[in-house]
């Protein structure tokens, strides 16, 4: 497939420029006592190749309407091994696990994503998890975003999370097909359908992106959720759960790729406030 890829590297440590430099580095090091693990820089992050939030097409993309792109799961899952996104003309929602998508249906079902589906928007990740911590009492969305946020070491990173276990309270949502193919974002997600769940098993994969790269990829915290049967999933709303693990990796690099659908590529983007992952986010 045809690429054109835009490299946005959030490095939060430089590598030095030449043999000199690194020279100059490893005898610091030795004279303060300390060194790195082979492959990890100081705060523990895994080499830019491994570390990177691969994005199809910019969150910008939907604020101007374009719902239509052209990754498929093959695609997709040669990126990376956990992702969320939605399905062309937002006819349901993506969750990828263990190298595997599904698409979730506007009732929530589940299936295995076909070989010719295509997607406007999706975000995937070859998830390493350099942390792990234990969450207790959750009983809302805030709840779950504040302890989150006790974990991270920078404001401007991303985060990326895996949660598995039994849930004792979700609320979801999924996409529908646009009948407007013009309709407007903020229009289309005010129209969401929402559903629960009481004591539901699975596994929830999300990301952290900070606001400040909000028409990169959608801002806030963002989850979906697969069942362990396989036969629910969705777009995380609200959440309630008593004690739970959470796998966490911050991630400092993002890999946009650029749709070549004819729509965006001749389309004048304007930019304008992304809206945040949830409905009670946007105020709703």
């Amino acid at each position: 497939m045809k690429k054109l890829i835009l490299l946005f590297s959030l490095a939060l440590v430089a590598s030095c420029g030449n043999e000199t430099k690194k020279e100059a580095m490893s005898t610091s090091e030795e004279a303060h006592g300390h060194s790195h693990s082979k492959g990890e820089d100081e705060h523990g992050l895994a080499p830019h190749t491994e570390n990177t939030i691969h994005q199809y097409a910019p969150t910008v993309a939907l604020l101007n309407s374009i719902y239509e792109g052209d990754i498929t799961p093959q695609q997709m899952v040669q990126q990376g091994n956990i992702g969320i996104g939605t399905v062309n003309h937002l006819a349901g929602e993506l969750v990828a696990v263990d190298g595997v998508v599904y698409t979730i249906d506007a009732e929530g079902g589940i299936a295995e994503a076909p070989d010719d589906l295509e997607s406007p928007n999706m975000t995937m990740i070859n998830f390493q998890p350099k942390q792990t911590v234990t969450v207790e009492n959750i009983e809302s969305y805030e709840d779950l975003t504040r302890e989150l946020q006790k974990y991270s070491t920078s404001k401007n990173s991303f985060y990326a999370y895996r949660i598995k276990g039994e849930f004792k309270h979700l609320k979801m949502a999924s996409a529908h097909k646009v009948e407007n193919e013009d309709v407007s974002l903020f229009e289309y997600l005010d129209t969401r359908v929402m559903y629960t769940r009481d004591n539901i098993k699975g596994t929830l994969v999300g990301l952290f992106t900070p606001d400040y790269l909000g028409n990169i990829v959608i801002p806030g915290m963002h989850f979906h959720f697969l069942s362990d049967d396989i036969k629910l999933g969705g777009h995380l709303e609200d959440i309630k759960f008593d004690k739970l693990s959470i796998e966490i990796q911050e991630v400092n690099q993002v890999n946009l790729q650029l749709p070549e659908t004819e729509k965006f590529r001749n389309k004048d983007l304007k930019q304008g406030a992304a809206p945040k992952a949830t409905a009670k986010q946007n105020g709703k």
